[in-house]
């Protein structure tokens, strides 16, 4: 780092990076350095990469890059000001967001995402405390975006954290990792879901709890929660939110076109339902149970063809009890030896097994009868007993000495 920088003090940390409070020595005014926690060439090399486009960027909603390059510690970033407000989870933490106060987020923050994808960037960890809010009212707010290279990096290792980071997280992403500008797009659902509730819309105790919920698209509607907001609002939320990525818009221009509107998105229309036939309408249902990927959550996303993932030099998370709560347990050896015999007298063609209820209301009248049936073998069976014992005590008085 050049001379020309003072360090003052450290203001954050996370897994992925340190962030310094500097000063200017040639201005004297203060600014803020980040450094991130690697050296690898790599990694180095796309950081970068990613910064030298972001420098060619000029949005009042965008942090602005002064300076980047490499020291002996590692990759560092400069950038303007000191923080600038409190972050948009530190906002909601008072309560959701009036339609005034949604509408001048919403606004500035599809400026800034825009921005980032007309040059080909996609933000690929898009989340709440990536957003800061400088002003007293929702007229003068600012909002400004940054977290760039940070991706899914978190104060620290806990389970809290991994899914604070991970709340936003599209379903591709969950899935193979693809990351693209419709993957921001939901990212950006996600946000202004959880502003106008002051809840994320998928939230669980688990990684893996929120993982699955992503994945099935497990959400209360927004109509119904945050009924202090238009219902266009709500419906142009849940658009952005869509599970398949063709069904939201394609970018941040798009979908800021549409929230201009304000009105509701035209949706396809879902096939109509088909009612059951008479001969199953009594059937037993089929469940299907939806079963998590086996991979872990997405560590360096990759990047649309032709774009420059703002993530995918991140130093990734390194695999932590997420990963092994992904994973279907494998029975242990002990356990082996009473499957094997448990198989082998199972017969080999598979049978529709009954359900359980089904199976109990069977077994109920079969054990009444079981035990009505011993009953009266006993019944039968005791004066029988009784008739042989009498002329053997005869006997054995008529026997002489």
């Amino acid at each position: 780092m050049s001379s020309r920088f003072e360090i003052l003090r450290p203001l954050e940390e996370d897994t992925a990076s340190k962030l310094l409070l500097v000063r200017d020595n040639k201005r004297g005014d203060e600014l803020r350095l980040r450094r991130f926690k690697t050296t690898k060439p790599e990694e180095v090399e796309g950081l970068q990469e990613l910064f030298r486009q972001l420098a060619t960027l000029e949005n009042p909603h965008l942090d602005r890059l002064i300076d980047f390059g490499t020291d002996k510690d590692g990759f560092y970033t400069i950038v303007a000001g000191t923080l600038p407000g409190e972050t948009l989870s530190e906002v909601l933490e008072r309560g959701p967001l009036t339609q005034k106060e949604f509408e001048a987020v919403a606004s500035q923050l599809l400026e800034a995402v825009s921005a980032l994808h007309e040059d080909a960037i996609v933000h690929g960890s898009l989340r709440p405390d990536f957003i800061r809010i400088s002003g007293k009212t929702a007229a003068d707010w600012q909002v400004t975006l940054h977290g760039f290279g940070q991706g899914f990096a978190g104060r620290n290792d806990s389970k809290e954290e991994q899914i604070r980071a991970y709340r936003c997280t599209a379903p591709e992403q969950w899935q193979d990792g693809t990351t693209r500008r419709r993957t921001d797009v939901y990212a950006l659902g996600c946000i202004l879901y959880e502003s106008l509730t002051a809840r994320p819309p998928f939230d669980g105790r688990a990684l893996k709890e929120v993982r699955i919920k992503h994945l099935g698209h497990d959400l209360a509607p927004l109509q119904k929660i945050a009924s202090h907001v238009p219902g266009w609002m709500c419906a142009w939320v849940m658009h952005l939110m869509a599970a398949d990525p063709e069904q939201r818009p394609r970018k941040a221009a798009a979908a800021k076109e549409l929230f201009e509107r304000r009105e509701a998105p035209n949706l396809p229309e879902l096939p109509p339902r088909q009612e059951p036939s008479p001969e199953t309408a009594h059937a037993t249902p089929t469940v299907t149970f939806l079963q998590p990927p086996l991979s872990a959550p997405v560590r360096l996303p990759n990047p649309q063809h032709g774009a420059r993932n703002a993530t995918s030099s991140t130093i990734p998370i390194s695999p932590g009890p997420h990963l092994a709560a992904s994973r279907p347990k494998r029975p242990t050896a002990a356990l082996m030896p009473a499957q094997r015999k448990i198989s082998a007298t199972l017969p080999r063609k598979p049978t529709a097994l009954k359900p359980a209820a089904s199976l109990a209301k069977n077994i109920k009248p079969i054990a009444i009868a079981a035990a009505a049936i011993i009953l009266m073998l006993i019944m039968f069976s005791l004066p029988r007993c009784g008739q042989k014992s009498a002329p053997a005590k005869a006997g054995a008085a008529q026997k002489p000495h």
